[in-house]
C-alpha cells in the first residue's frame, strides 16, 4: 500500500511540475507591431479555419463565427482565448500558426473591436 501511495504522489508531483512549466507564448507579445484588425486580419483567419466544414457557420450550436457578434460573444466569455490560444484544441485539425494566434491574442487584448 505504501508503494502505491508513493507512486501516486510521485506521479502527481510530476504532473504539477509539468503543467507549471508550460511556456507562455504571449508573455512578451508586443501588439504594437502586429496587425490585428477584425476585418482585414481576424475575419480571414476565422473564415478559413473555423467556418469551413460546418463547425462555426450560421446556425451552428457551437457558435456562429460568420458574424462579428457571434465571434465577439466567444471572445467576451473567454472561450476563444482558452480553446484557440491556450489549449490549442481549436481548430481540431491542427492549431493555428503562431502568427495567427498572436493576431487573435492582440485583437482580444485590444478589446475585440469591430474595425
Amino acid at each position: 500500500m505504501k508503494i502505491k501511495l508513493s507512486i501516486f504522489l510521485c506521479m502527481t508531483t510530476l504532473l504539477v511540475i509539468h503543467n507549471s512549466c508550460k511556456k507562455d507564448e504571449y508573455k512578451n507579445l508586443d501588439c504594437s507591431t502586429i496587425n490585428s484588425s477584425y476585418k482585414s486580419d481576424i475575419k480571414p483567419i476565422i473564415d478559413a479555419n473555423c467556418n469551413s466544414g460546418g463547425c462555426h457557420n450560421s446556425g451552428s450550436s457551437y457558435g456562429d463565427f460568420t458574424t462579428y457578434k457571434g465571434l465577439l460573444s466567444k471572445s467576451n466569455n473567454g472561450s476563444l482565448n482558452r480553446h484557440v490560444l491556450v489549449d490549442k484544441k481549436m481548430p481540431p485539425s491542427k492549431p493555428l500558426s503562431l502568427d495567427d494566434r498572436k493576431k487573435i491574442k492582440c485583437w482580444i487584448n485590444s478589446g475585440s473591436l469591430n474595425d
